[in-house]
């Protein structure tokens, strides 16, 4: 069971799936957030793009 989760986990973090979540927090962005939950939603796009870069930098 715990390595079925582990394949499920590798395959939501693809560069693909990240790409979309990155430009899906852009989209909700545009939309009228509140103060406390656009910043969440900042934090967690810069972190997904850190962590984008991060793997793109190992590898170069």
């Amino acid at each position: 069971m715990a390595g079925m989760q582990k394949e499920e986990q590798k395959e939501l973090l693809t560069l693909v799936n990240i790409r979309y979540l990155v430009e899906g927090l852009e989209a909700l962005l545009m939309t009228d957030l509140d103060g406390d939950k656009r910043v969440k939603v900042i934090r967690l796009r810069d972190e997904l793009v850190s962590h984008l870069n991060s793997i793109f930098s190992d590898y170069s």
